[in-house]
């Protein structure tokens, strides 16, 4: 549309507007059209605000689930640094463990031979002393 059909469809609106102000009987005889809301409308005020309520509930509900997530994760650091002590622990009970069932305590055990051959350590036997 150019700028001069413009200026003219303008200025017919203000005149026709001019006309219904100084002659409101012209829009008496007229049959205003009823317009009802389609029936998907009907009731949008209530659930825009339950929309809002449950945006808000779910913040809050994120707001708990991390700090829920904060606190497990605490918790799991804290249990890292106790599996490490427990694998140290274990580590060295092994250790000791396996010395002492090996009998590795830096001398034979009771009724072996000893490194001059002879037995070392106190030997039990069915003899009695003199026989």
């Amino acid at each position: 549309m150019d700028r001069v059909t413009a200026l003219v469809a303008i200025a017919h609106l203000k005149l026709r507007l001019e006309l219904l102000e100084r002659h409101p009987e012209i829009l008496e005889g007229i049959d205003m059209i009823d317009i009802k809301r389609p029936i998907e409308l009907a009731g949008m005020r209530s659930r825009l605000a339950r929309a809002r309520k449950l945006e808000t509930d779910i913040g809050v509900t994120g707001q708990r689930y991390d700090r829920v997530l904060d606190k497990i994760d605490e918790q799991h650091k804290a249990l890292q640094g106790h599996a490490g002590e427990l694998e140290n622990n274990s580590a060295q009970l092994e250790q000791l463990l396996g010395s002492m069932i090996a009998g590795d305590n830096g001398g034979p055990n009771d009724g072996e031979a000893g490194s001059s051959g002879s037995e070392v350590g106190q030997v039990i036997t069915s003899k009695v002393d003199g026989q």
